[in-house]
Parts: structure tokens; sequence; C-alpha cells
């Protein structure tokens, strides 16, 4: 299987803007990036290169979101800035590929992750360097799950992972971890649909699609 564009499989941690130290908050604001992992898939959807970064917010880190990522103020607090990080991760993604606009985004429910992606580009006035589009993972994962006859109301990473026997690299809720495990996840997606449910044909011709019937 072959795509027309290269992946970059996003995961973001960021604030919550909590205002009570001891508890969890009313509304995640989700203002400031601390933390970016990404998992760079070529257009076989393998995995060429990964890239993670701690970002210095400009709001603090409580410990409501310490206890879920495990990053601390003070690990934050001498990294640089989104501008600067933003710069780095272009950098590393034109490394891999001819024309970044043409690398897709993807991310796990394209509500949280690009919306804050977007916001933080346009707080320091940084041109968004991607194409509009974006492939949600979290989509292609509940197709998965629904036509392997599991549940599809809990849907998160860890969840579909671990329906797939993907062992995480690292600590959930940490943004590289998070990210290299759900480009398995759609390594995982697209291998079985293509194994299983359309007919071998000329490579870059349109396949046949066939369907398996139970008889009694």
């Amino acid at each position: 299987m072959r795509l027309n564009n290269e992946l970059i499989v996003l995961d973001l941690e960021a604030t919550s803007n909590q205002e009570e130290a001891g508890e969890r908050p009313l509304i995640q604001t989700n203002n400031f990036i601390i933390e970016i992992g990404a998992a760079f898939l070529d257009r076989d959807m393998k995995l060429v290169d990964t890239f993670q970064r701690l970002v210095r917010s400009e709001e603090p880190i409580t410990p409501f979101i310490t206890e879920i990522t495990s990053i601390t103020p003070e690990m934050c607090a001498g990294q640089p800035l989104w501008n600067e990080i933003a710069a780095e991760f272009e950098a590393w993604i034109a490394r891999h590929c001819d024309n970044i606009k043409r690398v897709r985004l993807s991310a796990w429910g394209n509500y949280f992750d690009m919306p804050l992606l977007r916001r933080a580009y346009a707080r320091y006035d940084r041109p968004f360097p991607f194409s509009g589009t974006c492939f949600d993972a979290k989509t292609w994962a509940m197709l998965w799950m629904a036509l392997s006859g599991r549940r599809t109301d809990k849907l998160g990473v860890e969840t579909v992972a671990s329906a797939m026997g993907i062992q995480p690299e690292g600590r959930y809720h940490r943004a590289l971890t998070d990210a290299v495990t759900e480009a398995k996840i759609l390594q995982r997606v697209f291998a079985d649909l293509e194994g299983g449910f359309f007919a071998p044909g000329p490579p870059g011709k349109p396949r046949p699609h066939f369907r398996i019937e139970k008889v009694s």
C-alpha cells in the first residue's frame, strides 16, 4: 500500500490553566504546548524518524498536568519557547520530504492537537506551514475496532493499542510515546484493511473490493 503524501503523526502535551493547584480544572483551556512528539511515516507507512522536544510555557505547569504527564515545571523551565521549537520541527520535517506543504498531519482526535498547534503558531505570528488537511488517527482506530467486533466507545490510545497487541515504548501521556504508538496503530489499520478487504491488482490501479460472508 502506498499513500500520495507522507504523514506526521503528532502528539502535544499542554498546560491546563488550573487555578487551584490541588483540583482538577472544570475546563482545560490547553493554552500552551509543553511537549511535542512526532513520528514521520513515509508514503509506504514506514516509520522513518521521530521528533521530541519539551517547550517552555508562558503559564504554570500545575500539579494536575504533572500527575498526568510526569512533566514538571523544572523540566520545561530552561527550554526554548514554541517559536524556536517550531522552526526546529519544520527543519526536521523538511529533511525527510520534498515539500512540507504536501505532508499530512495526523493526530488522535483533531479537536485537541490541531487547534492547539494553530494557536501556538498564531501566538508568535508565525505562518502555519502545513496543509489544512489533517488525518484523524482516532477515526481510523474506531473503524478497526468496529470491523474487528470490539467496542467503539472507549477509544483511548492505550485501549486501542492493547487491543492490537502494541506495547508502548515509554510512558503514556508523554508526547513521543503517544505519537509513536498512534503511528503503529495506523500501520496496523492499513495493513489489515489492505490484507483482508481488497483483492490484489496491478500496482497503482484501484483494487476490487470483496466481502466474506458466513454460510449457514
